[in-house]
């Protein structure tokens, strides 16, 4: 294959947070075996031996958890050494890491550094929506900390992006949510919908997110984006900038802006693999990178079986004026149906807000590119 990306869970979903409304702790309550543990140094060369090998130009290891960092400092000076050794062909290798921020100190922000990490930091927004849903263990606020981690990769100059959970909190706040990115210079932002449990009702929590609140939250806040765009003052938020890429004819980078899913191989710390870090279940394991290689995991029948549903379109769909655009979103998002295939994408009516407000401006900006 051309190039591989594999994102990893190198402590399983062990976390040093207790977030309300993690994804993944609900993904590992819903398999027999909750926590891989630690990866080892025989799976982490087998991941790195086996993926260098497979890739023709290019590497992606993406790092993820519950909280990557808690591997330690020294597994991912090894995992570099591991490249030296088996990057062969000279590929490029490319490296980037999801963290809440609280073990970042001087020597990991140098390390990030120096070796070149995409660093995504988990930043709610303003202190007030962040500290009631991110806190430590013993229930204390984390938002001056995540801020104390984004300022020592500032100063080593390590690139970073911030990634928020829109969640119903967040959403009511989409002024003050953007005046703090603003106020704190950070250029780079994602924004995700809040996430259900795999198996209950949506709305069930006081975080969840509802369609009219995620409507109203992307109009405003590309209003603001917009606002600022206008004036050359430019803040990179990765829905808006795919909207625009793709209205200009290229592909989205973001898989869930494609319309129909791709197995993602997500390699837990046990070397099991799997097709997506909303699905790491156990109907959906691939295989293990002790045993497979990861050609044969992507184009075999459990891969394949994971990705067909996505290729369903609603009727209702079909006929939209924005369904070019939109392409039914993450598969995650639309509802399932009691025959086991796939609805509408339950922020569907956010999404039509969201294009009937902004679409006309983004076709303009797309025109610039």
């Amino acid at each position: 294959m051309k190039s591989l990306s594999l994102l990893i869970k190198p402590v399983s979903g062990s976390c040093n947070l207790r977030c309300r409304y993690c994804f993944y702790a609900d993904v590992t309550d819903n398999r027999a075996l909750k926590s891989h543990g630690i990866m080892s140094e025989s799976t982490l060369e087998a991941v790195v031996k086996n993926a260098l090998s497979e890739a023709g130009d290019s590497c992606v290891f993406g790092f993820q958890g519950g909280e990557p960092t808690l591997a330690g400092l020294d597994f991912y000076r090894t995992l570099i050494r591991l490249e030296a050794r088996y990057n062969t062909k000279n590929i490029k290798i490319s490296h980037a890491i999801q963290t809440n921020g609280m073990l970042i100190d001087d020597a990991w922000a140098q390390f990030l550094a120096e070796n070149r990490f995409l660093v995504g930091l988990s930043i709610d927004g303003g202190k007030q929506v962040h500290d009631a849903l991110r806190p430590d263990p013993q229930g204390k606020g984390t938002h001056s900390r995540c801020i104390q981690a984004a300022r020592r990769l500032s100063r080593c100059k390590a690139e970073y992006n911030i990634l928020s959970v829109v969640t119903r909190q967040l959403a009511a706040h989409p002024d003050k949510a953007y005046r703090f990115y603003k106020q704190q210079d950070f250029r780079h932002i994602q924004f995700i919908p809040c996430l259900d449990g795999l198996n209950e009702q949506h709305g069930a929590h006081p975080y969840s997110l509802d369609a009219e609140g995620y409507g109203k939250f992307l109009c405003r806040v590309f209003d603001l984006w917009y606002e600022d765009f206008v004036k050359d003052d430019y803040y990179s938020i990765r829905g808006f900038d795919n909207y625009i890429y793709m209205l200009a004819g290229y592909p989205a980078e973001n898989c869930a802006m494609n319309g129909v899913c791709t197995a993602y191989p997500l390699v837990e710390a046990d070397g099991g693999v799997y097709p997506c870090d909303f699905y790491a279940v156990d109907e959906y394991r691939l295989g293990s990178v002790h045993t497979d290689s990861f050609s044969e995991m992507l184009a075999g029948g459990t891969a394949q079986a994971f990705v067909k549903p996505s290729f369903s379109v609603p009727p209702v769909c079909r006929v939209c004026e924005y369904y070019v655009i939109c392409r039914g979103g993450c598969r995650r998002d639309r509802v399932l149906k009691e025959d086991g295939s796939l609805g509408l994408n339950r922020y569907c009516e956010s999404y039509k807000m969201f294009f009937s407000h902004s679409l006309e401006r983004m076709k303009v900006l797309a025109k610039t590119l």
